[in-house]
């Protein structure tokens, strides 16, 4: 084979090959953007719209089988009757949001869901990602003025932490959970 000829070969292929990858990336990148574009349409209606809580815990990221939701919402429940303290649970599959808007979010459906009673600002919003690997607790005033931003950060690297590293995220939630009413009963008294 003649070195023209080889060159025509080699040119001719790699055209092909070219169009080829060309037309499927481009084809790939307008779908891309399709999808981006419902994404975020979905996380802004879900961010004007945020649905009403079930119950303290509301698990958007199916993190907990139905008993665990049962045992954490009964906890909180006692905890509530006791101290008249309202602790709210959120999971945030990542389809509800961005990592950089995750904090954000959460503080949003603390004050939407009015987590905590008027007046006294004693809500506490535990919100979880597991797909972005995110915990935020939010407090609320009157909370603060008995824990710490310390105190949380301690609870939550020493609790919930641990556990979610090894993909335990009720017994993380749950550990989490009973330390931080324990610290909060301390408080208290």
């Amino acid at each position: 084979m003649t070195t023209t000829l080889r060159h025509i070969i080699t040119l001719t292929l790699s055209t092909l090959l070219l169009t080829t990858f060309y037309g499927q990336t481009t084809k790939r990148v307008r779908q891309d953007t399709s999808l981006q574009k419902q994404l975020s349409t979905f996380r802004q209606t879900f961010w004007d719209s945020l649905p009403q809580p079930s119950g303290w815990i509301n698990d958007f990221e199916g993190l907990y089988e139905d008993e665990d939701e049962l045992v954490l919402d009964r906890i909180v429940s006692i905890f509530k009757s006791e101290t008249g303290i309202e602790v709210a649970i959120v999971t945030l599959d990542t389809i509800y949001t961005t990592k950089d808007k995750f904090n954000e979010l959460t503080l949003r459906v603390a004050n939407k869901w009015g987590v905590g009673e008027i007046g006294k600002d004693n809500g506490i919003l535990i919100g979880i990602s597991r797909g972005y690997r995110k915990i935020r607790i939010n407090n609320g005033l009157g909370i603060e003025k008995l824990i710490s931003d310390t105190e949380t950060r301690v609870i939550i690297d020493n609790y919930f932490i641990p556990y979610f590293k090894k993909g335990k995220y009720y017994d993380g939630t749950l550990t989490g959970l009973t330390e931080l009413i324990k610290l909060l009963k301390t408080k208290l008294k």
